[in-house]
């Protein structure tokens, strides 16, 4: 006999499994699927993401979202040890005009209780011997702010979707919809198979367009290939920049962002460089690479400007994943379309607001007006749709 669920999720990246973990935690008797058309959880974008988060941004409704899943995963971190969480902070290196433009956008953020350290250029001088200031004359610290291992994390979920009861299925790709006499979709199709759900959700990333696009629908998502690139450490210089004490007590720097956007971020034995190509034509690459060419020319000079330590340092290996941009305001979104319900947009923040994105697709899931995020907050559900929308743009971006 055929097993059609309570509710279909196409996705079991971070996003999709934080769904699931969170209906299921809210309806144990509820029957659930979570489709996939990777191999195992988190095989998309989720494990090529930088993995980091933060708490510093400029819109209210982005700092709740990243503050829930922050103290969230927090606690798992202390319950469990395993997804490798460290509070290393975030370092934003600015020059006198980043220093002018964000003077206000800062004391907004001070005023709504985000903590942070301003640098001066002799505070950084003294923290960051290998640091060439050149034309940076601030440092901003934000400290509640730190990586992660991604795969962990959405194993996590994954192994609580399926303690409460929740199913997943790998290697199973959603091909088409079907839909009901009033034109709702109402279930979807994995090559032959036809499985019908009372709700489906879409929580695929940046092929959440494609999805979408078979069953006619359009969205306002624009998918644009990010890259990383991974520099072991081998010289006493470098060492020495990866294991700063300065900043915390893991010994690590900071996820530090240049003044033209390249960042890095370290790991046990290597750095991993990246860049938001202001540039990058959107659109999916299957399967998405990483182009040495953009490396040497867009991110290496940024980053041996300031940090000369990695000057002739070879790469190790490189990826490349994408960002599932939402353009109008930089902001994710939960929102019906045609009967289904579609988590998409986040932006390059996927990893840091998962629990909080999980959480409000939960919310909606059961017709809620407010939902408590992992710090405690209650969060209106509508503004983050799209008809009752109630976000300001994200003028803070990396």
């Amino acid at each position: 006999m055929a097993f059609n669920p309570q509710v279909i999720i196409v996705g079991a990246g971070i996003v999709g499994l934080a769904g699931a973990c969170h209906i299921l935690s809210s309806d144990k008797g509820l029957s659930l699927l979570v489709l996939d058309k990777m191999a195992g959880p988190g095989l998309g974008d989720t494990a090529k993401s930088a993995a980091a988060f933060r708490d510093m941004f400029s819109s209210p409704v982005n700092r709740d979202l990243s503050r829930g899943s922050i103290a969230f995963y927090e606690k798992i971190e202390q319950d469990s040890g395993g997804i490798g969480l460290k509070k290393i902070g975030y370092l934003w290196l600015a020059t006198d005009r980043q220093r002018e433009a964000w003077r206000k956008l800062l004391a907004g953020m001070a005023q709504a209780g985000v903590r942070f350290d301003t640098l001066d250029s002799r505070d950084l001088a003294a923290r960051l011997p290998e640091l060439e200031l050149r034309d940076i004359s601030q440092g901003i610290f934000g400290t509640n702010c730190g990586i992660l291992e991604p795969l962990k994390l959405t194993k996590f979920y994954e192994q609580e979707v399926l303690r409460l009861g929740g199913q997943v299925r790998y290697r199973a790709e959603v091909t088409g919809f079907s839909r009901n006499p009033a034109g709702q979709i109402n279930g979807v199709r994995v090559g032959k198979e036809e499985i019908l759900a009372g709700t489906v959700i879409i929580a695929a990333g940046a092929w959440t367009g494609r999805v979408l696009a078979r069953a006619g629908l359009d969205v306002p998502l624009v998918p644009k290939k990010r890259q990383l690139f991974s520099v072991p450490v081998k010289t006493e210089a470098l060492v020495r920049l990866l294991h700063n004490a300065s900043f915390s007590s893991y010994n690590l720097l900071p996820f530090t962002i240049l003044p033209e956007g390249a960042y890095l971020r370290p790991e046990r034995t290597s750095f991993i460089l990246g860049y938001a190509n202001p540039d990058q034509a959107p659109g999916l690459e299957e399967p998405a690479r990483a182009e040495r060419n953009f490396y040497d020319t867009r991110i290496r000079p940024q980053v041996e400007r300031y940090f000369p330590a990695f000057q002739g340092m070879a790469l190790s290996h490189s990826w490349a994943g994408h960002y599932d941009d939402h353009p109008p305001d930089d902001t994710p979104f939960v929102e019906r379309l045609a009967g289904a319900l579609v988590v998409a947009g986040s932006s390059g923040s996927g990893v840091m607001k998962a629990d909080s994105l999980g959480r409000i697709a939960a919310a909606r899931l059961f017709d809620l007006e407010f939902v408590e995020l992992g710090h405690g907050g209650q969060f209106r559900v509508a503004d983050l749709g799209l008809k009752q929308r109630a976000v300001p743009a994200e003028e803070f971006v990396i």
